[in-house]
C-alpha cells in the first residue's frame, strides 16, 4: 500500500498585497493586486508571462486579452455584461488591464 505524504506549505501573509480599486463605466470593481500572492489562479498563467516578457507579441498580448476577459465573465460578471452592452469593449477591456497593471505595479508595457 502506497504512504502518501501531506503537502505542507509556509503562508508569506507580508506578501500580500492591497486590492486593486478602478471605476470603469461607472462601476467600481475590487480587483486582485496581480502582484499579490494571493492572486486568483486563473490569472496566474498569464501573470508570469507577462512577468517574463518586457513586451508581448501581438498573438501574446491577444492571449492576455482572453484571458482577462474570461476572468472577468466568471469572476465580475455585472462587469463583463456592462463590456458585452458598450460600444468600443475591447478598448475598455484593454484599458482596464492595463490600469490593473499599473496599480499593481506590473509594467503596462507588456501589454502594449
Amino acid at each position: 500500500m502506497a504512504d502518501y505524504k501531506p503537502v505542507e506549505i509556509k503562508i508569506n501573509e507580508t506578501d500580500k498585497q492591497e486590492p486593486v480599486h478602478l471605476d470603469v463605466l461607472g462601476m467600481k470593481l475590487d480587483l486582485p493586486n496581480l502582484n499579490s500572492t494571493d492572486l486568483p489562479i486563473e490569472l496566474v498563467q498569464m501573470i508570469l508571462i507577462l512577468k517574463s516578457k518586457p513586451m508581448l507579441s501581438d498573438e501574446e498580448t491577444s492571449q492576455a486579452m482572453a484571458v482577462f476577459l474570461a476572468y472577468f465573465q466568471a469572476m465580475q460578471p455585472n462587469f463583463w455584461n456592462k463590456l458585452r452592452l458598450t460600444d468600443h469593449a475591447m478598448e475598455w477591456l484593454t484599458g482596464t488591464v492595463k490600469a490593473w497593471a499599473v496599480e499593481s505595479g506590473i509594467d503596462p508595457k507588456a501589454l502594449s
